[in-house]
């Protein structure tokens, strides 16, 4: 085997090693975080418990 023949053999396998791989390399793993994705507000309870402590007299 001829070293250009060889060395095209390499390249072809290293680009199919990337194109294989490539979508998969983003870096460290994203993890979820449904915090940054599900925002609907507190809650009736949090309401209630937060809403009776403005209505407090000598409030406004």
């Amino acid at each position: 085997m001829k070293p250009a023949s060889f060395v095209a053999l390499v390249r072809g396998a290293f680009r199919s090693l990337v194109t294989f791989f490539g979508p998969s390399w983003d870096g460290p793993v994203k993890r979820y975080h449904p915090e940054q994705h599900y925002m609907r507000g507190p809650g009736p309870k949090w309401r209630e418990k937060h809403f009776l402590d403005r209505a407090s007299p000598g409030g406004a």
